[in-house]
C-alpha cells in the first residue's frame, strides 16, 4: 500500500470516526432532549392528578357545612344534642375539619334571655369578645353574633360565646356573606390553640328565616351561620397531594389580594414554580405552584443516553436501528400522555359543570345563571338586540312541603325543574333555579313572550301534582313574570331582574296561576299583560 492509498484509508477512518462521533453526538443529545420532554409531561400530568385531588378534598370538606345548614333549615331551632349529633357524624368523615359551629344573630333586645337560655348547657356562657389580649364581655351593640354551639368543645371551650362580629375581618365577611346569600371562605388564620401554629381558614354559610331578595330583606331576615374551621395541613394530607413522598415541591397560596398574597402551605418549593394551577375556594382564589424535586427528575433519567454514546462509537450502524426503535418508542409514549391529557381535560370540564350545576334539580344554579347574564347583557348592549327573563315561582310552594313532607317538595321541584328546562330549546336559552322554588330563563333576541309565559303553566299543568292545599288548583301551579329590554350601556342588568320580579309578584297578586309580562323601552316606558290560564 502505497502513501497516497494509506492517506485515503486514514482519511476515510478519520472521516468515519469524525462522522460516527458526531451522528452518535448528535442522537445522544436528541434523546436528552426528547427525554427532558417525557419527564416534563409526566411531571405535568401527575401534578394534575394530585391537584385535583386536593380540589375534591377542599370542595368534600366544604360541603359538610351544607350538610349542616339542613339541619338549621329543618329546625330553626335545633338543640345542642342535635347539633352534636350532626357535628359528630361529620367530623367523623371529614379529617380536614378543625371545628364545627352555630353562630345565631342576637340583637341587643334579646341578648340577656339568649345567655340565660344557654346557660342550661354552659353555666359560664355570656356572649364575649377580645379585648386587648383577653377574652371579655361583649360591648353593647345593635346585634351580636356569638358562637351559640361549638364542636368538638374540647380545645375549643375559649371560642363558645365569642362574638364573630367584634372581629374587624370576621364582621366584614359576615356582611358580604349575609348581603349576597353566597358562602364564603375567609383569609387564612393561625390557629392560637394549636401549638404548631397551623394555617387554617374559615368557611361560613348563611341561613335565612325565609327566602329574601334583597339586601334590606337578607339582613333583615338572617338566622345565623353555619361556620366550619379547617386545618390546610389536615386538607393537603388527605389528599395525594400531601402523599408526593418528597417528588414534588409545591406551594399554596392565597392571591385573592394580588398585592399581598399569602403563603398557606408550603412544600420545600422557595421560588416560582414550572406548573401553576388556579382554584376558586367559595370567593377565595387559591394557586397551586409546583416543580419537580432532584429526586422525581433523577428517578426518571434512564441509562440510555450513556449506552447509546458507547455502543455507538463502536457500532454506529447497529445502533442506528436501535435509535429509531426508542424513537417509535418515544412517539408511543407521547401519544399516549396525549390521550391520557385530553382525558383530564374532559374530567375537569365535568367537573367545572359539577360547579354550575344545581344539586337537587340539576339545572343550571345561580351561579351559572349570572355569568351567562353578564355575557348576554353585554352581547345585548353591544350589538342592540334584546334580551328577555322569565322568572318562574311555584305557588304555595310552602303549604305543599308543610303539608306533603321536604322529601315530596324536593321531588315536586325536580318534576317542574325538568318540564320547565324543555321549553329551553335554544342553545343560547338558559335555565336556572336561582332560589328555594324559583327558577329563571334567560332568553336572548327574544321580545314576545306571551306564548312562551303560556308553555311555562301549560308545562307545569301537565304535570298534575296534586295540591290539595292550594287556593288556586287542585294541583300545582306557577306565577311567572317576564320582561323583555334592549339594554344600552348605561342599564344595570339587576335593573331588569328586578323588573322581572316585580312581573312576577303582580302575577302573584293577580291571583296566581297566571303571568305578567313588562316590557322595557328605552325611554323607561313599560307595558304590562296579565292573563288567567288553566
Amino acid at each position: 500500500m502505497d502513501i497516497t492509498q494509506r492517506k485515503v484509508a486514514l482519511c476515510m477512518q478519520l472521516t468515519v470516526l469524525v462522522a460516527g462521533s458526531l451522528f452518535t453526538g448528535t442522537l445522544v443529545y436528541m434523546l436528552y432532549q426528547e427525554q427532558q420532554h417525557s419527564i416534563r409531561q409526566e411531571f405535568s400530568k401527575e401534578y394534575l392528578l394530585r391537584v385535583d385531588s386536593f380540589k375534591e378534598t377542599v370542595m368534600n370538606n366544604l360541603s359538610s357545612l351544607h350538610s349542616l345548614a339542613v339541619l338549621f333549615d329543618v329546625k330553626p331551632q335545633a338543640s345542642k344534642a342535635e347539633f352534636r349529633h350532626v357535628s359528630s357524624r361529620i367530623l367523623a368523615t371529614k379529617a380536614g375539619i378543625q371545628a364545627l359551629q352555630w353562630v345565631p344573630r342576637v340583637t341587643q333586645d334579646a341578648r340577656q334571655e339568649f345567655e340565660q337560655k344557654n346557660q342550661e348547657n354552659y353555666a359560664q356562657f355570656a356572649i364575649t369578645e377580645r379585648l386587648k389580649g383577653q377574652m371579655q364581655a361583649a360591648q353593647i351593640r345593635n346585634q351580636y353574633y356569638p358562637v351559640q354551639y361549638i364542636e368538638p368543645l374540647f380545645g375549643n371551650e375559649a371560642a363558645l360565646g365569642f362574638d364573630l362580629f367584634s372581629s374587624q375581618t370576621r364582621r366584614e365577611i359576615i356582611q358580604t356573606s349575609r348581603d349576597l346569600a353566597l358562602p364564603l371562605v375567609t383569609a387564612s388564620i393561625t390557629l392560637v390553640q394549636d401549638p404548631h401554629k397551623q394555617k387554617a381558614f374559615i368557611a361560613l354559610r348563611p341561613i335565612y328565616d325565609h327566602l329574601s331578595l334583597t339586601v334590606a330583606d337578607k339582613r333583615d331576615n338572617i338566622r345565623g351561620f353555619v361556620i366550619g374551621v379547617f386545618k390546610l395541613n389536615a386538607l393537603v394530607a388527605h389528599s395525594k397531594l400531601g402523599k408526593n413522598e418528597g417528588d414534588i415541591e409545591f406551594v399554596i397560596e392565597d392571591v385573592t389580594d394580588a398585592a399581598q398574597p399569602q403563603t398557606l402551605y408550603r412544600n420545600r418549593l422557595q421560588s416560582s414554580g414550572q406548573l401553576q394551577s388556579w382554584l376558586d375556594v367559595w370567593g377565595r382564589n387559591w394557586v397551586i405552584s409546583a416543580s419537580p424535586s432532584h429526586r422525581f427528575v433523577q428517578s426518571r433519567i434512564s441509562a440510555i443516553p450513556v449506552l447509546v454514546l458507547f455502543i455507538g462509537m463502536v457500532m454506529t450502524f447497529l445502533m442506528f436501528f436501535y435509535v429509531r426503535l426508542l424513537y417509535r418508542r418515544q412517539i408511543a409514549i407521547q401519544h399516549a400522555v396525549r390521550i391520557k391529557t385530553k382525558e383530564l381535560d374532559k374530567a375537569n370540564a365535568r367537573l367545572l359543570a359539577l360547579t354550575q350545576i344545581d344539586g337537587l334539580t340539576e339545572v343550571s344554579n345561580r351561579r351559572h345563571f349570572d355569568m351567562q347574564l353578564q355575557k348576554e347583557w353585554r352581547r345585548a348592549v353591544r350589538i342592540g338586540s334584546p334580551i328577555s327573563l322569565v322568572v318562574i315561582d311555584i305557588d304555595f310552594f310552602k303549604e305543599y312541603n308543610d303539608y306533603y313532607g321536604h322529601v315530596a317538595g324536593d321531588r315536586c321541584l325536580c318534576l317542574v325543574a325538568n318540564a320547565l328546562s324543555q321549553l329551553a330549546q335554544r342553545a343560547c336559552d338558559v335555565f336556572a333555579r336561582i332560589g328555594g322554588e324559583e327558577f329563571i330563563f334567560i332568553l336572548p333576541d327574544t321580545e314576545q313572550l306571551d306564548g312562551f309565559c303560556e308553555k311555562c303553566l301549560a308545562a307545569v299543568a301537565a304535570l298534575e301534582i296534586s295540591h290539595e292545599r292550594s287556593s288556586v288548583s287542585q294541583y300545582v301551579t306557577v306565577s311567572v313574570g317576564a320582561c323583555a329590554m334592549r339594554p344600552e350601556s348605561n342599564d344595570e342588568r339587576s335593573h331588569l331582574l328586578d323588573i322581572a320580579d316585580q312581573a312576577m309578584y303582580r302575577a302573584k297578586d293577580a291571583g296566581r296561576n297566571t303571568y305578567a309580562v313588562k316590557e322595557v323601552t328605552q325611554k323607561a316606558l313599560s307595558t304590562e299583560c296579565t292573563r288567567q290560564v288553566g
